[in-house]
């Protein structure tokens, strides 16, 4: 029986180390046995994998794959498949690496110097909570303080920013955000022009305080902000 700390689902695991690919593997079943993990040595495996067997509902993307360079992976991902939430591991876990993946449209950051501890939270935070979730080197070690939502997830809901003034769409427009689409892809899915969605980006980032889209990322994900479960499309509504 699927659980919130036994969550059901499958993960892509792509990383082109096999004492490291399997070890993990191995890890991950055994905090939380019930995700089916799939294997992939390089981004081409994992294009393939994404292409062939159906949707996964996260990618574990290490930054070093042998045929890609740095964050070139990643971008590839969020331009070929936009809705499949991509969480990036990698031994790298300064602040300017873990900030330039959030950047790149990454949902959040898992250390290779993480404990099974911490990878099992990890998971949680993205696979259950849908949270984003960030090393301690990002998020200061602050610990958030998850209310339950309306769905019985963990973390405060982004609609709770309605008490800043933000409007229904512009809260939907910033859960979109934060799973890493551009603003073509939610123009897309909300039917709406680049420049609506602009606008509707740059009012949150005033709204919150928030100079860019990464620094965004990680005021919510400091404050346990839950991400809206992705859709494949939107009902129509004023803007």
């Amino acid at each position: 029986m699927n659980s919130p700390t036994n969550p059901a689902g499958s993960v892509l695991l792509a990383d082109d180390h096999g004492l490291v690919r399997h070890g993990l593997q191995l890890l991950i079943a055994e905090v939380m046995p019930q995700l089916r993990v799939q294997l992939a040595g390089s981004l081409a495996e994992t294009l393939q994998a994404l292409q062939t067997s159906g949707r996964f509902d996260l990618v574990l993307l290490d930054l070093t794959l042998s045929d890609v360079h740095g964050l070139a992976g990643l971008h590839r991902l969020r331009e070929d498949f936009p809705y499949v939430p991509v969480v990036i591991l990698s031994a790298q876990d300064d602040r300017d690496t873990v900030l330039a993946a959030l950047d790149g449209g990454a949902m959040g950051f898992i250390s290779k110097a993480a404990s099974p501890a911490e990878l099992k939270d990890a998971l949680l935070h993205v696979l259950v909570e849908h949270r984003i979730h960030l090393p301690q080197s990002v998020s200061g070690g602050m610990a958030a303080l998850p209310s339950m939502g309306a769905d019985g997830g963990g973390g405060r809901a982004l609609a709770e920013l309605s008490a800043l003034g933000l409007t229904e769409r512009q809260i939907e427009v910033l859960g979109y955000v934060v799973q890493g689409l551009r603003n073509k892809e939610i123009a897309r899915l909300l039917d709406r022009s680049e420049v609506v969605v602009k606008k509707h980006v740059t009012a949150t980032l005033q709204a919150l305080g928030a100079p860019n889209r990464t620094k965004l990322l990680v005021l919510l994900s400091q404050r346990g902000y839950r991400v809206p479960s992705m859709r494949a499309g939107a009902a129509p509504a004023d803007d």
